[in-house]
């Protein structure tokens, strides 16, 4: 499967240590499945960090899954709308460091085979991992951005030129760029980004 859009943005973490937070609330959406962290500072958590999660002061353990980038805590089964649900762990700061145009999004999966002598004759296969690969036409970037080649950082990818903040976002490593001119200078070359985890769609 893939996408396309016009423009994008790069955040690189910054130099400051992550910040710890406790018990901060979140809002859910429509199902109460999926609950964003309100504090639009503390959405980007470490991956080297545990994240606590608590429904109705309560820790639980299972029953959900952690959308790192972003800030998502989202469960299996909707809540109910009188379940408040708060989290605990650290944050990245990120700033923008760099930005794109005409940029196109490759969405893939794998399959591993499970055929058995139950499958009757037919071959049997199962996704199992989940990826996807970037690449724009056009970017600017400053010093920070030149020297993250081969480095995680955190994409966005806008469907559309209108203030809705509608986009995708993940967690990439820039493969590689062509940088040709001078830092702080519009460039006019290519970039490749490998994501190092799953693409989330965002509205906020």
């Amino acid at each position: 499967m893939a996408i396309a859009g016009h423009v994008g943005a790069v955040y690189i973490e910054t130099n400051d240590p992550p910040t710890a937070f406790t018990k901060k609330p979140t809002q859910a959406d429509v199902s109460f499945t999926r609950y964003e962290i309100i504090d639009a500072s503390s959405r980007y958590w470490d991956k080297n960090t545990p994240v606590l999660v608590y429904v109705n002061d309560e820790l639980v353990s299972t029953g959900y899954e952690l959308e790192y980038c972003g800030g998502v805590v989202v469960f299996g089964a909707g809540l109910t709308e009188e379940d408040s649900v708060t989290v605990s762990g650290m944050s990245l700061t990120v700033t923008q460091r760099g930005g794109f145009f005409n940029w196109s999004c490759e969405l893939a999966s794998d399959t591993s085979e499970v055929t058995t002598f139950q499958s009757e004759g037919w071959k049997e296969n199962l996704p199992t991992i989940k990826g996807f690969t970037a690449s724009a036409d056009s970017y600017w970037g400053d010093s920070e951005f030149s020297e993250s080649l081969g480095k995680e950082v955190i994409i966005a990818l806008y469907v559309d030129n209108t203030a809705s903040q509608k986009r995708y976002e993940g967690y990439v490593v820039i493969s590689s760029d062509s940088i040709e001119t001078a830092v702080d200078d519009i460039i006019n070359e290519s970039i490749e980004f490998e994501g190092t985890g799953r693409l989330y769609y965002r509205e906020d």
